[in-house]
Parts: structure tokens; C-alpha cells; sequence
């Protein structure tokens, strides 16, 4: 489960924003010589110590997960000298190495939306969640055909992704939140955020829905690769599908519960989803 690169972090908001005047924030000098460490070892969120994160961990079932993966106890790193996003890295050691098994930037804020099809939201501030990127994974391993590579992978992943976002939800509970936001990079990580996000703008749910229906069948691996070669087609032009980062939301509040709830939400998905016609092309013979 990825998002996008950390040198790359930066907004690809396109229904919420921020609301106020843009702020300057200072330069990389100035951080430094304001906080020398990086801040390392801060409140996550402003809220959350090492201690905390690791109690979590425990607490969601993810140290269980890797204990049966034969790694021993998580140890956290909090970085939090960046006002754009503070970083959590989770390590764990096997085999008389310690390894990078998860990494997120995180940042809690308000947003508010000016989309036309959120207009009950209009003028409304709500304090999320934003998961600009997230990595899950088990380097001590090697992919194999049964767990092959997945666009953007680097090594197999680790199956903690459920017990993580759980987390992540107790984290948007404890802290009052609305909801939790996540732009994903590949369609594969929509498939994953979809148990509990669903996007925000109706019609990205509605296209979204016609590209799983047009890969029905096909193992996420399979699903993953036909869409980022370009096998998932307009049967009438052949032009390939193109796969775009939009806002998938995991509403934890009933103001946000209630534009994903409404009538209008689930017409203009069904349209959207009605009008998007797509089909499989084949791979190519080996």
C-alpha cells in the first residue's frame, strides 16, 4: 500500500483545500537552526509520543501480524520538523538485522471544498486526517510468482494494511477529526483503501466502479499491471483508461457521512459509472 514518493510529498488535493491565505513557510536553514534535530523523537500530531505509537501497534493487532513474520519488537521514529508533514518510520529486527517495514507522512489540518457536487459542505471547516504517503512493506523478503510485484512496490508487502488503517482510524477518533484523506497512486490502492474510503467526488466512485467491473475476475496483480499498461481500454476509440490521483475519504463524522450517504452522491456515481464503458485487452504473448 504506497502513495507517493516522500522526496515528491506535496498536495494533490483537488476537491479540498485548505482554507486561509497562503502561508511562507521558512527555508530549510531556518529550520535547521531553529531545530537542529529535526525534532525527532516530538509528538506525533502534536499528540502522539514513540510510547503511544508502539501501544497502538500493539494495541490494533500490526506487532501480532509481524511477530508471526518473525520479527521482533516495532521500534518508532518520529520526525516532526516539518510543518507540511510529520513522518512516522517503523522498524523491526530479524535475523540480526533491523528492517524498514513501514513508513507514513501524516498531517492533520482543516479543509474545506468549493466542488459543486459537495454543496452542503460549503463553508464548512473540517479537521482530517491527510495521508500523503504511506509504505507497508517487507524487505527481508523476495517477490515470488504467487506475491509478485505491484506498481510502485519495491518489496512485497507486509497484509498489515487493514490492521494499519484501523489505527489510523483510532487516531482520527481520539483526535476529534472528520475523516481521513488519501490520494492513491495506483488503481491497486484504491482496491486496498476501498473497504472503508470511497472517493469524494461522486463521479471519480462512479468511474471507479466501471474499472473494477471491466477487470472482474482478475487477481490485483493482474488488475494493477492491465491498468498501468494501458490494457484497459474505450472499446469504442481503444484510447487507454488513464488512471488519476483524486480524494478518497474515510468519513468519521456525520457531516462527512452524510455527502457520501445522500441521494445525489450515489446518482452522480451511478451515472458516472453508466457512462464509463471500458474493456480488458489481453497481454501480449510471451
Amino acid at each position: 500500500m504506497t502513495s507517493t514518493k516522500p522526496a515528491a510529498v506535496r498536495d494533490l488535493l483537488r476537491h479540498l483545500r485548505r482554507p486561509g491565505p497562503a502561508i511562507e513557510l521558512p527555508s530549510a536553514d531556518d529550520v535547521e537552526a531553529l531545530v537542529p534535530s529535526r525534532a525527532h523523537g516530538a509528538l506525533l500530531l502534536d499528540f502522539y509520543a514513540p510510547d503511544d505509537v508502539r501501544e497502538a501497534l500493539a494495541r490494533y493487532g500490526v506487532t501480532e501480524r509481524l511477530a508471526h513474520r518473525g520479527f521482533g519488537p516495532p521500534q518508532v521514529e518520529l520526525e516532526t520538523g516539518d510543518p507540511e508533514h510529520h513522518v512516522v518510520r517503523v522498524h523491526a529486527p530479524r535475523d540480526g538485522r533491523t528492517w524498514l517495514l513501514g513508513e507514513a507522512f501524516l498531517r492533520a489540518g482543516d479543509f474545506e471544498t468549493d466542488a459543486a457536487f459537495a454543496a452542503p459542505l460549503h463553508g464548512r471547516r473540517m479537521r482530517m486526517l491527510y495521508i500523503q504517503w504511506l509504505r507497508l512493506q517487507d524487505p527481508s523478503r523476495s517477490f515470488t510468482p504467487d506475491r509478485p510485484r505491484l506498481p510502485g512496490q519495491d518489496h512485497p508487502g507486509l497484509g498489515i494494511g487493514r490492521e494499519v488503517m484501523a489505527m489510523f482510524l483510532g487516531m482520527a477518533d481520539r483526535l476529534r477529526l472528520a475523516g481521513i484523506v488519501s490520494c492513491p497512486e495506483f488503481a491497486h490502492n484504491a482496491v486496498l483503501y476501498k473497504r472503508t474510503f470511497r472517493f469524494f467526488d461522486p463521479a471519480a466512485q462512479g468511474r471507479f466502479e466501471a474499472l473494477e467491473a471491466a477487470a472482474a475476475g482478475l487477481p490485483l496483480a493482474d488488475f494493477a499491471w492491465a491498468v498501468e499498461q494501458g490494457r484497459v481500454v474505450d472499446p469504442d476509440t481503444g484510447r487507454p483508461f488513464h488512471w488519476t490521483r483524486e480524494e478518497m475519504v474515510c468519513p468519521t463524522s456525520p457531516l462527512l457521512r452524510e455527502h457520501f450517504e445522500s441521494a445525489a452522491y450515489h446518482r452522480r456515481a451511478d451515472e458516472a459509472r453508466r457512462a464509463t464503458r471500458l474493456r480488458l485487452v489481453p497481454p501480449p504473448p510471451p
